[in-house]
């Protein structure tokens, strides 16, 4: 198998975590734990990260050190996450490896990748990042200059969130993957960035990072996209009916229908069917929990042709 295993923020930062270095160190070992078997392997691995949490309280602490501290942009604060949590991940997962007596080289790799100057969304955020803040916070966050949006559970910091287009570093990646090296890499979706006539530029915003896992599982000639969540099995309708095995032609159907929600489902089913186009591909949607099971059919969302 050639996969490329995508994981969420969750693995690492949960709501009820403190969000310490430690904590999410402990979290990591956790969540990684269950795919042992695929890390022992000799499987081409391929994995990559969100940090829709971490990137969101990088954003706190840069806005309260101010003037302190200058103001750092946000396709820094991305990198400087995507550093920060690769190699808490590496190091993890080096543990994890030697710890079962496996012999698979790790590294971490920052990843730009190239938007679009004219996306729409740099004008129209709409990526949650950060915390949830009461509801009674609201004006407070908006007299901030912040872009907001509303659930239930309270508000939530969005920033703009264009469509990737290309990995810069792809051939880079390529060359690990070939040799069976575990490459840690566009965490968050990447860092993004613009070409034109004073050449690359960084745009402040946050990629979908299952978006850009789908373009790398493509271009890598992946068999496998795994897309790895805080659920079993993507669900529709109003009774949460959860989905198994399913073709991308329904798939489809439920997506234009408006069953996935573009704040969380959403990017991830049309990831899976950006990924999916022949017999020899498939994306699995599920939990870390349950990766191997799914592997072997047993469990989970897999999108098939």
């Amino acid at each position: 198998m050639r996969i490329v295993l995508a994981i969420g923020g969750n693995a690492l930062l949960q709501s009820d975590d403190d969000g310490t270095v430690e904590s999410q160190s402990l979290r990591a070992f956790e969540s990684l734990s269950n795919i042992i078997p695929l890390l022992l392997s000799r499987e081409k691995l391929l994995l990559t990260h969100g940090n829709g949490p971490q990137v969101g309280n990088a954003l706190l602490r840069a806005e309260a050190g101010i003037p302190q501290t200058p103001h750092r942009p946000l396709d820094y604060l991305v990198s400087d996450t995507q550093g920060g949590i690769g190699y808490l991940l590496e190091r993890t997962l080096r543990n994890i490896v030697k710890k079962n007596k496996g012999e698979r080289e790790i590294m971490t790799m920052l990843a730009q990748v190239r938007v679009d100057s004219k996306d729409k969304s740099l004008k129209n955020p709409s990526k949650p990042v950060g915390p949830w803040f009461n509801i009674d916070e609201k004006e407070n966050l908006f007299s901030k200059g912040w872009a907001l949006t509303q659930r239930e559970k309270g508000v939530r910091r969005v920033v703009p969130s264009p469509k990737p287009k290309e990995v810069i570093e792809l051939e880079i990646i390529r060359s690990l993957f070939e040799n069976r090296i575990l490459c840690i890499t566009a965490g968050g979706g990447g860092t993004p960035v613009i070409h034109n006539s004073d050449g690359w530029q960084g745009v402040e915003g946050v990629i979908d990072k299952d978006l850009v896992s789908s373009i790398l599982a493509k271009e890598l000639n992946a068999t496998h996209l795994i897309i790895a969540t805080d659920v079993e099995n993507v669900w529709i309708g109003p009774n949460k009916d959860p989905i198994g095995k399913i073709n991308t032609a329904t798939l489809r159907k439920y997506y234009d229908d408006g069953e996935f929600p573009s704040g969380s489902m959403g990017p991830k089913v049309q990831a899976a069917l950006n990924f999916v186009k022949s017999k020899n591909q498939t994306t699995i949607i599920t939990s870390l929990s349950n990766v191997m099971q799914a592997l072997d059919g047993n469990t989970g969302t897999i999108v098939t042709l």
